[in-house]
């Protein structure tokens, strides 16, 4: 992305580094925002994956920042200094800790060279550290929404001094479980504030939400509402049995490349990851049960090129910019039809051809039918490569052994035995038991007490009008 030079709002430097980073001419989606965000106003950016909407938010952002910087104070001697809590002046929420820290470092890298600090916080991860860089202070903040909560609510961070409030994947962000958090995030934010939104997908549904944060906002949409960024999509009709077996034939027919299968559930993805494992294809695995260190470790391998597939579940569908992605495989439709859209967004971010390949058991149809119906377009089938029937080990049920029934034994005129009479007396005859006096005494505690008896005096009235 590049930028007029003569544009005043933004630092020449900040142009300088995006030429050297090899961005050109700005994306559609990226020229569009600009003018609102340095004018300061509300924004509501809809673009398909891939686009650049980080940097596009990223640069005027920063550049707001860099012309207004924060009121500092003279200390001994005259020198200025900037409280740390001052300081932070944006912050930037995710939903997941992959993405937070994918924006942190896409807006670091422009920024280098400027006095800007900018930082992540997530959760799965050490506090210590993320606790004294953001009371050191930083500029920018992106985190999580649990990790930022945290922080805010045990005093490590303040959102006093903050400017411009960034709500990533927007759709995500506005579902049940995060609303209410970014909302109490948002509540501690000045009311004097910008607010953004930024999504690939947004359903109907679920925009009134998105719109509530928001006041009077600049509303942008760049090409078709909810479709996948053009990538070769296909679909591959196939019972769950065959999936894996389909899986090592398109990998091995196809010589297929920078794979990432996207698994329904965390003990799936393990399971094919294991399955790829015995096959001798290198593996790295990604899920929300892994701590961060080993999911940092698996993508930072799958970038390098030392795994050759990636398996992942939907924590790596958004926001992840790897290029060397360049096949999707869905192993499993995915339940909200949206994550369809980022899953496959996913691919070709470093240029180049990049393809998608969907399995669908009869059992996912319905799911099916739901991404269909909301990318707007029928997603060709193509004929399946021969491959042998199911790999998975067959569970052979052994036949439940005999039982040897004893003869039935017959008896006739049995004489019949009276069942005993287990009832307890509370006040045995002394000849046939004897107790101890604490046992009588508590046994004659448990007798109801009777009309003619006193409670507590143990006292026996005489008559009506008799005296104790």
């Amino acid at each position: 992305m590049t930028d007029n030079p003569k544009e005043p709002s933004v630092p020449q430097y900040l142009l300088d580094n995006l030429t050297r980073l090899g961005f050109g001419e700005p994306t559609e989606i990226q020229a569009a925002m600009r003018e609102p965000i340095l004018g300061s106003k509300d924004v509501l950016a809809l673009a398909p994956t891939g686009t650049g909407k980080t940097l596009g938010f990223g640069v005027p952002l920063m550049a707001n920042l860099l012309n207004n910087p924060p009121k500092g104070k003279r200390g001994a001697g005259g020198a200025r200094y900037v409280e740390p809590f001052d300081r932070l002046r944006a912050v930037v929420v995710s939903p997941t800790r992959e993405l937070a820290q994918q924006v942190a470092l896409d807006l670091s890298t422009v920024a280098k060279g400027s006095l800007l600090r900018i930082g992540a916080v997530y959760g799965k991860s050490p506090t210590a550290p993320q606790r004294e860089m953001v009371r050191a202070g930083v500029d920018i903040l992106v985190g999580t929404p649990g990790r930022l909560r945290e922080f805010f609510d045990e005093g490590a961070l303040s959102f006093a001094s903050v400017q411009t409030f960034v709500i990533d994947e927007a759709d995500r962000m506005a579902d049940m479980g995060f609303l209410p958090q970014v909302e109490q995030i948002l509540s501690a934010v000045p009311s004097k504030r910008q607010v953004i939104c930024l999504s690939a997908t947004l359903p109907q549904a679920i925009e009134s939400r998105v719109l509530s944060l928001l006041r009077d906002p600049v509303k942008m949409e760049v090409g078709v509402r909810n479709s996948p960024i053009n990538r070769k999509n296909v679909r591959c009709d196939v019972v769950d049995d065959d999936k894996v077996s389909l899986l090592l034939a398109l990998i091995r027919e196809k010589h297929l490349r920078g794979i990432v299968v996207y698994a329904r559930t965390r003990r799936r993805a393990g399971w094919v990851a294991e399955a790829l494992r015995r096959n001798g294809i290198t593996v790295g695995l990604l899920h929300g049960d892994r701590s961060q260190r080993c999911r940092n470790e698996a993508l930072a391998a799958f970038s390098e090129g030392k795994t050759e597939c990636l398996v992942a579940t939907d924590v790596a569908a958004r926001g992840l910019h790897v290029p060397r992605i360049r096949t999707i495989i869905n192993y499993d439709v995915p339940l909200m039809p949206e994550d369809f859209v980022h899953r496959v967004g996913r691919a070709g971010h470093g240029g180049g051809a990049a393809e998608s390949f969907t399995f669908v058991d009869t059992l996912e149809l319905t799911a099916w039918a739901r991404v269909v119906n909301l990318v707007g377009e029928e997603i060709q089938t193509i004929a399946l490569p021969t491959f042998a029937s199911s790999v998975r080990r067959q569970t052979v049920r052994k036949a439940a052994p005999a039982v040897k029934q004893k003869p039935l034994k017959l008896v006739f005129d049995k004489p019949v035995v009276p069942k005993p009479n287990r009832k307890k007396k509370l006040f045995p005859s002394a000849a046939k038991e004897s107790f101890s006096s604490k046992t009588r005494m508590k046994r004659a505690r448990s007798t109801p007490i009777s009309r003619d008896t006193k409670p507590g005096g143990g006292i026996r009235r005489s008559g009506s009008g008799s005296s104790g």
